[in-house]
């Protein structure tokens, strides 16, 4: 009767038990090659969200407002209620939601879009002159806009390192 220690110590390479997966992941390494125990890191809680809400004030109902708002996926809906208890259910309505890379950096993108265009923008609420003609389907177009943009700097940039990556090695990324 042996036991596992024995049976190790008979083997080929018993200096190594785990000789094998090392020289696998040696030679992975070495001919730049994908690992076979890959794992997807993507946790779903962890994406944020970038959303716009139309805001209609009752006092003075020709005010143009917008909401914006970034949270986690886990806190998202904490998030939206939060709001709708600060400012009223049947004050507010959704009109944009989107996941982002960072909530906070399409949140400064917004407002400084706007913010040039002199409209009120303090903390989360962007307010339009009384004399602009954006309306909400304007507001949702434009942030849109702003969303690809994002997006099309994020696609840029990989693309780019993918091209440096290209003319140090013979392994190409398909981007």
């Amino acid at each position: 009767m042996t036991t596992s220690n024995e049976e190790a110590m008979n083997t080929p390479n018993s200096a190594y038990p785990d000789l094998e997966k090392r020289l696998e992941t040696y030679m992975r390494r070495v001919f730049c090659l994908k690992g076979i125990e890959t794992t997807n890191e993507y946790d779903p809680l962890e994406v944020e969200y970038f959303g716009l809400l139309s805001l209609t004030d009752v006092r003075a109902p020709r005010r143009k407002l917008w909401y914006m708002y970034y949270a986690t996926s886990d806190q998202l809906d904490q998030t939206v209620d939060r709001i709708h208890r600060k400012y009223g259910q049947k004050n507010m309505y959704e009109l944009f939601r989107k996941p982002v890379y960072s909530g906070a950096g399409m949140r400064s993108r917004v407002k400084n879009h706007f913010g040039a265009l002199k409209w009120y923008a303090k903390g989360n609420v962007l307010e339009a002159p009384p004399d602009s003609p954006y309306n909400d389907e304007k507001v949702v177009n434009t942030i849109a806009d702003l969303y690809q943009a994002e997006r099309r700097k994020y696609y840029d940039f990989l693309v780019s390192r993918n091209n440096v990556y290209k003319t140090w090695t013979y392994v190409h990324l398909n981007a």
